[in-house]
Formats: structure tokens, C-alpha cells, sequence
């Protein structure tokens, strides 16, 4: 530390900005007590010494940046994490057909094969797929949920894929996609059979290369993610019809899951509106609510073509109206 009353004659000076290609980054001074000391100093090595003081400069910038977009991305993974957890549900049931079913996901979590749920809507894919990630090696990994479905076709790559800043009109910031959200742990597509045949075509490498390039990006980025896909179509019928890729759909189907409906399920109607009715009890605070035996032998003649969502709701409309 230099004393401030101490006084020390400098006799030359030497100060340069210190640029990055066209971006200042810093300004470099230097102080000698001999007069004319720089003098002894080549230009050639002054520019080069200051393009290294330069480049550290802006290497430490990059490396605060990184630090800090990884702490986020840790953040967002653990938020995504504890959401997937809550949303967690439970298979109930005792029929041989979801008890299959339990079985079949036993056997798959296990391994990082891709999974294709398919199934009647209301019938419970994304219950079995968070299932599936919950009982995997991955589980302590987020579960990035896409409603393929609901994404606009023009920003479905963005979407899947993410964007670099200024990529197309008001893409102002870089963006990561949900697989590079899903990196190391598992993304669940739903609804699969409702992506456009361009975004099936990009999927494919993805899956094929476990290479994701960002829109206006010409860097590929690495990623490992254990794929999840669920739909209510039938996708060969799909693939013959031209409007799903054929090596897309034998890429996904490596381990095929079928959710019975639930006009299927032996016995489990009775099961499952014991559960719901406990769960709307609970919602509204009514603990002498019960099924009289002539409404359950017609809930379980019904075909329920919403499946389980359908007597979900359905008792929950009994109920609200019970306790008028």
C-alpha cells in the first residue's frame, strides 16, 4: 500500500484501450520512473499485450456470465423438479389391466428407452409418464412437460429447440429450448402425434444425434434427455395417412404403453369413485357424502368416454349439487 503523502515522481506514462473486436472491454495504463522507458518498447509488443489483457478481460466476463446463466438453469431445474413432484398422482385401480399396466412401467423406468404412451383422452399418459420418471435413475432430474398440441407451428422450434438473440422479430434475449431445460433428465411430449412434419423432421435428429441447434444458431448443443411421448391417435394409422414420419414413430415406439380405458378396467370403476368421492369430501368439507349402490351400478354400466377425467368431474358436480 502506497502512502498517500509519500510523494514518487513518474516520469513516463503509457495507456491504450483494450478492445475485443469492435466492443471496449477496458483501458490498460502503465508507469515508469525512468523518462522515456516505453520508448524502449516496440509497438508490435505493447498491441500484443494488450490484446492478452484484452482477452482475459472479456474471458473472465464470459466466465462470470456462464457462472451465473448455470445458477439459474439450477434453479429453474429445481423448481421444475419439486413442480413434478407435486403434480405426482397415483395409479388406482386392482383390475389385471392396470396392474399390466404397473408392471410395464416397472420394467421401463429403468432403462432410458424412449416411451410411447398411447391412449383414450382422460385415460390417465400422463399420470403413467410421470410414473415412469419418478421410478427412473433420473427422477432426481427435471421432467420438462411439452403440450405438443398447443404449440403454434411458428414457434414450435423455438419452443423445442430455443433461439439465439435476433434469430427473427422480437427474439431479444438468447433462449434455451425445453431439451436443453431437460438436459440429463427426461422431457415428456404430449400429444405427439399433433406436431407439424417440418418440427417431426428436427425432432428426429435430436433423438437420432443428441445434437439440439438453437434457431439462427449454427452451433450444435449436446444433450441427454430420456424421451417420453404420449398420444390419443393411432399413429400407424397416422404414418399410413403421410401425416407422421414413419422412422419418427419406430424411433418413439421402442417401448410401447397402452392405458386401458376405463370401461376396460374390471372392477376398478367402484375403486376409483371410492377415491374420487374421498377427494371431493375432502375439497368441500362434507364427510357424510356416499354413493348410494343404485348410482354406482349405473357409473359402472357407463362407457365413460372421458375415461377417469370424465367421473372425476362427474362427482364433483354430484357433489356440489349434494350439498345445496
Amino acid at each position: 500500500m502506497v502512502d498517500e503523502h509519500v510523494n514518487i515522481e513518474v516520469h513516463d506514462c503509457l495507456g491504450c484501450s483494450l478492445y475485443v473486436e469492435d466492443t471496449l472491454v477496458g483501458l490498460l495504463t502503465l508507469d515508469a520512473l525512468e523518462v522515456g522507458a516505453f520508448k524502449k518498447i516496440d509497438n508490435i509488443t505493447i498491441e500484443t499485450f494488450a490484446a492478452l489483457a484484452a482477452e482475459t478481460l472479456h474471458n473472465k466476463a464470459l466466465i462470470e456470465t456462464l457462472k451465473n446463466s448455470n445458477q439459474q438453469q439450477k434453479s429453474i431445474n429445481q423448481a421444475l423438479i419439486q413442480q413434478a413432484r407435486n403434480q405426482k398422482g397415483e395409479l388406482i385401480g386392482i383390475s389385471p389391466q392396470i396392474e399390466r399396466l404397473r408392471n410395464n412401467i416397472k420394467m421401463v423406468s429403468h432403462s432410458d428407452y424412449a416411451v410411447l404412451i398411447s391412449g383414450e383422452t382422460g385415460s390417465g399418459k400422463e399420470l403413467v409418464a410421470h410414473s415412469v420418471h419418478e421410478q427412473s435413475s433420473r427422477s432426481d432430474q427435471a421432467m420438462i412437460y411439452v403440450n405438443c398440441a398447443a404449440l403454434p407451428e411458428s414457434l414450435a422450434e423455438s419452443e423445442l429447440f430455443g433461439h439465439v438473440k435476433g434469430a427473427f422479430t422480437g427474439a431479444n434475449n438468447h433462449r434455451a429450448g425445453k431439451f436443453e431445460l431437460a438436459d440429463n433428465g427426461t422431457i415428456f411430449l404430449d400429444e405427439i402425434g399433433e406436431l407439424p412434419l417440418l418440427i417431426q423432421a428436427k425432432l428426429l435428429r435430436v433423438i437420432q444425434q443428441g445434437e439440439v441447434q438453437r434457431v439462427g444458431s449454427d452451433k450444435n448443443v449436446m444433450v441427454n434427455v430420456r424421451i417420453i411421448a404420449a398420444t390419443n391417435r393411432n399413429l400407424e394409422q397416422e404414418v399410413e395417412a403421410g401425416r407422421f414420419r414413419a422412422d419418427l414413430f419406430h424411433r418413439l415406439n421402442v417401448f410401447p404403453i397402452n392405458v386401458p380405458p376405463l370401461r376396460d378396467r374390471d372392477g376398478d370403476i367402484s375403486v376409483l369413485a371410492g377415491y374420487l368421492l374421498d377427494k371431493v369430501r375432502t375439497q368441500f368439507n362434507v364427510p357424510n357424502l356416499h354413493i348410494h349402490p343404485r348410482t354406482l351400478t349405473h357409473l359402472e354400466n357407463s362407457p365413460w368416454l372421458g375415461n377417469v377425467r370424465e367421473l372425476e368431474h362427474t362427482l364433483m358436480r354430484a357433489g356440489l349439487r349434494a350439498i345445496q
